[in-house]
């Protein structure tokens, strides 16, 4: 990592008081997952998809093919486990990932499923329903004095949860978490702080959408592309990137038919930047108002999709450290707010060298965040991450990937610690029912060497194998 990790303690006070499910001062979750990884016992649930509770987003037509390995992006929360903690996921995960993960010296601990789970209902709402499982949970709060409950996000969902199971929850409140993530207010706090921002503008009206686009487009500076986003969008959603007037007229029509019937829709229009870098910074705000970076990362993108990340960046110390000073401003003016906890910020390098700092705030966990510990077993070493999506003819497993990799002469091993994880198995092609022809899979992997050109090579050599399984 770029610094070291600081002290920071997850807790729900601040200047809106104490978050019911309890706090307690003593709990530090960084610390907690590096040097005092003996202590306490943290419940762990990553809740992927928070904010359709924070903003009552409608889910529209279900994609059976894409929801379910989404949800199953659980499995990453491995990573950052002790082995006293406990893991609550929709299903056991494969073994022989498991039984990997403890060779290469991640830590399993107890995992806990649903009684009645499937693949496609949100993870939160079969916990909360299953009286079982909450009685369980009940039992070991009971047990042991310092159990702590840290969700992916908070939404209402986790915090009936802690109530119902008598759980610390960590996090600030809901409410909170719903002002944050939204991209219009992000723009806002930018602004206020005095931050250079993306030029455009936010927009209530298809009218003025279509005006702010001729503005970005045929006013110099020009802008190639123009990127239209919805308020409360998550991982590449609610995005609408504008290459001509043809494309739109077909976004508008879209966006107006969604909004039908709606007075109070928003929308943010901004011109769509040629960049050096995407950084992806986060910050912990404590219960005092006290702020440290604890992880910064170059990261991959695919248009408005993350694909990976750059671990350490390569950015000069000097830029490095003008994050560090982003992130404590931010940070601070969050806690006015009420915030507590772990926030991930988007921001960019322009082909110019100039940063534009905020792009977007996650008040939550990011998948970027689960990977950010790895340091803890890969000491010393640079790592690529990288994400595949797969649409194969046929299913294909974490046993048949791995044997792929062993036989290029690539897949990682405990001793060396050099070559490509799939640090995900749930996530991988599967056969959706008896007799379907189409399946889908997304392979999360981390490459890892202590050289970067053999990194660029190993890259390649999984670009060729990731291929020869679509």
């Amino acid at each position: 990592m770029c610094r070291d990790l600081p002290n920071v303690v997850l807790v729900s006070e601040g200047p809106y008081g104490i978050f019911r499910g309890g706090m307690d001062r003593e709990f530090n979750l960084i610390k907690y997952l590096t040097q005092d990884r003996d202590k306490g016992v943290i419940i762990w649930l990553c809740n992927i998809g928070a904010e359709k509770y924070w903003n009552k987003l409608s889910a529209g037509v279900v994609d059976r093919n894409e929801d379910i390995p989404v949800n199953r992006i659980e499995e990453m929360n491995l990573l950052v486990c002790r082995e006293q903690d406990i893991m609550i996921l929709r299903k056991k995960p494969d073994e022989e990932y498991l039984d990997n993960l403890g060779r290469l010296g991640f830590s399993i601990p107890k995992i806990l499923t649903p009684g009645e789970a499937d693949l496609l209902t949100p993870i939160s709402e079969l916990v909360v329903k299953d009286e079982e499982l909450l009685k369980t949970l009940k039992t070991i709060s009971m047990q042991n004095e310092n159990v702590y409950f840290v969700p992916y996000a908070v939404t209402y969902l986790e915090e009936e949860i802690a109530e119902k199971a008598g759980l610390k929850l960590m996090g600030a409140p809901s409410q909170v978490n719903a002002r944050i993530n939204d991209k219009i207010f992000n723009r806002e706090i930018s602004e206020e702080l005095g931050f250079n921002v993306c030029r455009g503008k936010v927009c209530s009206s298809v009218e003025e959408l279509r005006q702010e686009y001729l503005e970005l487009t045929e006013r110099e500076p020009f802008f190639e592309k123009v990127i239209i986003k919805e308020p409360n969008g998550a991982s590449g959603k609610g995005l609408y990137v504008i290459e001509n007037k043809e494309k739109l007229e077909a976004s508008l029509r879209m966006i107006a038919r969604f909004s039908r019937g709606r007075s109070d829709s928003k929308w943010l229009v901004e011109g769509w930047y040629k960049k050096k870098f995407d950084i992806n910074y986060q910050i912990y705000v404590s219960p005092k108002g006290e702020v440290d970076v604890f992880s910064i990362k170059q990261q991959l993108l695919r248009d408005t999709v993350y694909i990976g990340s750059v671990m350490p960046p390569r950015l000069d110390q000097k830029t490095m450290d003008s994050y560090v000073e982003y992130g404590r401003v931010v940070g601070k003016h969050l806690y006015k707010m009420g915030f507590t906890g772990v926030a991930g910020i988007d921001s960019i390098i322009t082909e110019q060298d100039e940063i534009i700092p905020v792009i977007e705030i996650n008040g939550r966990f990011t998948l970027s965040t689960y990977i950010s510990f790895i340091s803890q077993i890969l000491k010393n070493k640079k790592v690529l991450s990288r994400y595949f999506r797969l649409l194969p003819d046929h299913a294909v497993g974490y046993a048949d990937i791995c044997k792929a990799l062993e036989q290029a002469e690539i897949l990682v091993k405990p001793l060396q610690k050099e070559g490509v994880l799939v640090y995900t198995a749930g996530t991988l092609p599967y056969i959706l029912n008896e007799g379907a022809d189409y399946h889908v899979g997304r392979v999360f992997t981390l490459i890892v060497s202590e050289d970067w050109d053999k990194i660029h090579e190993y890259d390649l050599m999984l670009e060729n194998i990731m291929n020869s399984f679509s």
